[in-house]
């Protein structure tokens, strides 16, 4: 049987499956690298289906030439893994960053603060833990409530003595009231106006006492302090007119860090609080504004006007004072309402 041309013989590659007509002395696969078998166009897929080592790296019925890395005894040649390439991205020139500099051998001033930073651990004193922050704050809600009930009388007094004066004023209007009678009724409304005025900011000071109080009462039981400066708390209580707003946000605060204080019912109870606080104020601006337009227009009828809102005003205030501070200390400890004396109703089935 003769010998087939070389023209009519393939080389075949077992690996990555491509063939090319058989050129002598090309061993390996100019693709993967593996190792081209030789044989006839009608072998190519029985040769594929065959295991390689059936086969060898020469053409049939020469003699096998071993090529680079082949052994001697004609086993097949090991194949060998291609070149691993990484390709790796740099930046273009101009967006390299410049090499730093190094520092000399000077030495460098040591950093210091000029207070202590509280962004760190705080180091409290030998004596936090003895301050009677539990007997204070219960003596404050003491002064808070027994404050606002005499706010309360006041200012049911003050509205009486200006009920009385307009009374007066309007009986002035057709008959002559005697001399003595409108120097005594004005000097009591004067002093009737002061003495609200003192004692709405004798509230207002246990008030903001009160706060300082059950705020530290609440961040020592969570074992904190308070965040929030004393100056500041107090000017959040007690500035009039800025307090409607400040206030009732650092109550808040402290009810909603304490966690023996109900979330719900402190947000429900401190929202109808602070409706109330708002309504308050609301009329003693318009009381205000209506005395001074009063005393400015020389009216007698502007003049009654302002003075019936004011008894509306301190009215309105007298009431909020009686009906606000016993629900606010109840709202953070209902054995505080205890010991002011409000009694708790409570409905038991027969």
């Amino acid at each position: 049987m003769t010998q087939p041309s070389g023209s009519r013989l393939v080389d075949l590659c077992r690996n990555c499956r491509i063939q090319a007509p058989h050129r002598a002395g090309r061993t390996r696969c100019p693709r993967c690298n593996g190792v081209l078998v030789v044989v006839s166009p009608d072998r190519v897929a029985q040769a594929l289906a065959e295991r390689p080592q059936a086969f060898t790296a020469h053409p049939p019925g020469a003699a096998p030439r071993p090529g680079p890395g082949q052994q001697q005894r004609g086993f097949p040649t090991r194949r060998r893994t291609p070149a691993k390439v990484r390709w790796v991205a740099q930046r273009p020139p101009e967006a390299r960053p410049k090499p730093r500099r190094t520092s000399s051998g000077a030495a460098r001033p040591t950093p210091r603060y000029s207070s202590i930073p509280t962004w760190g651990l705080q180091d409290l004193p030998a004596t936090w833990m003895a301050i009677p922050v539990e007997e204070q704050a219960r003596a404050e809600s003491i002064k808070l409530h027994r404050a606002a009930r005499n706010s309360a009388f006041v200012l049911v007094a003050a509205a009486f003595l200006h009920l009385l004066r307009y009374f007066i004023a309007v009986l002035g209007r057709d008959n002559l009231i005697p001399g003595w009678l409108d120097i005594i009724t004005s000097s009591l409304v004067i002093v009737a106006g002061l003495a609200a005025v003192g004692v709405a900011l004798y509230a207002l000071y246990h008030f903001g006492a009160w706060v300082l109080a059950m705020r530290a009462l609440g961040y020592r039981h969570e074992h904190r302090l308070d965040p929030r400066p004393r100056w500041l708390l107090w000017a959040c209580s007690v500035v009039p007119l800025v307090n409607v707003v400040t206030a009732p946000f650092v109550v808040r605060e402290a009810a909603l860090v304490d966690s023996r204080v109900s979330g719900s019912r402190a947000t429900v109870e401190l929202r109808k609080i602070a409706i109330a606080w708002a309504l308050a104020n609301a009329f003693a601006v318009v009381a205000i504004v209506t005395r001074w337009a009063g005393d400015r227009s020389g009216s007698l009828q502007t003049q009654g006007d302002a003075m019936v809102w004011t008894i509306v005003s301190a009215l309105v205030s007298a009431a909020f004072a009686w009906w606000m501070v016993p629900r606010l200390i109840r709202v953070f400890s209902p054995t505080e309402a205890a010991a002011t004396g409000t009694r708790r109703r409570r409905w038991v089935n027969a």
